[in-house]
């Protein structure tokens, strides 16, 4: 009788510990991938299902995204090219990747990876650095459509970049 309490204890901790493990190991519930549209329903993204809409990581972003649990962020910023000098891809993909190198310490950057989403050139870099003491790895994305320039950053933690990978994909 005496060890009664002691095992109800023992069993509510276990259960409660169970509980957690199966919401970790789940990521949180996982969903299906969501479309979402953006600049007037003119271009669209998928979403990985466990992340969720934001509106806390940029103010001048089109489209902010993430997933606090994973420490995984995503915000696109347009750009209209009637609003900017004749630039070139790498022109402005050099121009906005020039704003966040300059707020990192100790910055690389990884030589550029040329690829089509769709029928549009886009390029992507690996930045790496420190702002805030936080050390952060970004993929700095620019897209070229026939009348913006897209500009998608992706970032995590260092120490959980890669296991993010697959959702900024």
């Amino acid at each position: 009788m005496k060890n009664k309490p002691v095992l109800v204890i023992f069993g509510i901790k276990l259960a409660m510990a169970a509980f957690f493990i199966s919401i970790i190991g789940c990521d949180f519930l996982t969903g299906k991938p969501k479309r979402v549209v953006f600049l007037d329903d003119s271009f669209a993204v998928v979403m990985p299902g466990t992340w969720s809409l934001r509106s806390d990581l940029n103010d001048s972003a089109d489209l902010q995204m993430g997933n606090s649990f994973k420490e995984a962020y995503t915000v696109i910023l347009s750009d209209n090219k009637m609003d900017l000098e004749d630039l070139s891809l790498d022109q402005h993909s050099d121009l906005t990747r020039s704003f966040i190198s300059s707020g990192l310490r100790n910055y690389e950057v990884s030589d550029p990876d040329y690829f089509y989403v769709g029928e549009f050139e886009a390029v992507r870099y690996r930045l790496e650095g420190i702002i805030d003491g936080i050390h952060a790895v970004y993929w700095h994305v620019t897209i070229e459509t026939d009348e913006y320039f897209h500009q998608i950053l992706l970032w995590s933690l260092k120490s959980r970049f890669s296991k993010n990978e697959d959702d900024f994909e």
